[in-house]
């Protein structure tokens, strides 16, 4: 493809004037990346870059489980332009996370089906938990933390602070196994159990423990892995 400025196009060729006129659907997934972008490389249009990063990742979906390293290694994308890709991806992520507020938790497979979304094909671990009422409805959905290891970093007491702040009388919680096995480690039953104990104490039920991995998912309420989430 020759080289061309987007600015050099005819207004309704560009895609930031074609998003307002007729909405995101209307671009194509290299058009949209090259709004996150803004500008191309030496010599490369932005659309001719973000067609070139899709190319190298081999589809979207696999773009967005790309670490801020690996993108930033591909030519003519560089430490900015990988941030932002990143920093789109993992927005994305969080909006289609959030279950919505007054939202009835039934069984563990309606938790999978607010995460799913979320964890993707997610390279790191993330913990988060859902807080509920007596009648099972949530009241807020959080991440608490992002990468490292679990029993280091989830913080307990703040956890509990936290769903009394919210008034919540019940709570999910849940993380991610990056290696697509959800088996729980020695640190994932600790973990469950103090908080288990923490909120016996101040009457708040720990009703599940839930671990993604892969197209599978663990329940602790329920004592098993399951099928496709």
């Amino acid at each position: 493809m020759s080289y061309y400025r987007v600015k050099d196009l005819p207004e309704n060729l560009r895609p930031r004037e074609r998003l307002e006129k007729n909405g995101p659907s209307s671009l194509s997934d290299a058009e949209l990346l090259a709004i996150i972008l803004r500008t191309g490389g030496r010599g490369k249009s932005v659309i001719s870059l973000a067609e070139e990063i899709i190319k190298e990742a081999g589809s979207l979906s696999a773009l967005s489980a790309f670490s801020f390293e690996r993108i930033s290694s591909i030519k003519n994308v560089g430490k900015a332009k990988a941030a932002q890709v990143v920093a789109a991806f993992e927005l994305g992520r969080r909006a289609t996370f959030n279950p919505i507020d007054g939202t009835r938790i039934g069984n563990p497979l309606d938790v999978v089906e607010f995460l799913k979304g979320f964890y993707g094909n997610l390279n790191e671990e993330v913990f988060g938990a859902i807080y509920m009422n007596q009648a099972n409805r949530v009241l807020k959905s959080e991440i608490l933390h992002v990468g490292g290891r679990k029993s280091s970093i989830v913080d307990v007491g703040k956890l509990m602070r936290r769903a009394l702040e919210l008034s919540a009388t019940r709570l999910i919680v849940f993380h991610n196994h990056p290696s697509g096995d959800p088996s729980p480690s020695g640190d994932d039953i600790r973990i469950t159990d103090r908080i288990r104990e923490a909120g016996s104490i101040l009457d708040i039920e720990l009703l599940d423990h839930i671990i993604i991995g892969g197209n599978k998912f663990y329940s602790f309420a329920e004592g098993g892995k399951h099928g496709e989430n």
